[in-house]
């Protein structure tokens, strides 16, 4: 008669353990999903503004935009003239 007690209290003693074991693991899990969501939407946001970044850099560093800072600046473009003295190399 007391084989199939035990039998039961056991039985039943495993499924409250795991039950308990299962809502422990449940609520980590559930923390852990907003967590993940605040990582991604920080990520989303980085990619964004280094997306504005990047478009910024590439104005600044155009060259008609270093030229128009160049020439508010001072400094002019001068254009030289190369004469050769002698004739070409390559002639035919």
């Amino acid at each position: 008669m007391k084989k199939p007690i035990l039998f039961i209290i056991a039985i039943i003693s495993i499924i409250v353990s795991l039950s308990i074991v299962q809502v422990t693991v449940s609520n980590n899990l559930s923390t852990t999903g907003v967590d993940l969501a605040k990582i991604e939407e920080e990520i989303s946001f980085y990619k964004k503004e280094n997306t504005v970044l990047k478009e910024k850099l590439l104005v600044s560093s155009s060259l008609d935009n270093i030229a128009s800072k160049a020439a508010e600046l001072g400094f002019i473009e001068e254009k030289t003239r190369v004469f050769l003295s002698k004739p070409p190399l390559a002639k035919r």
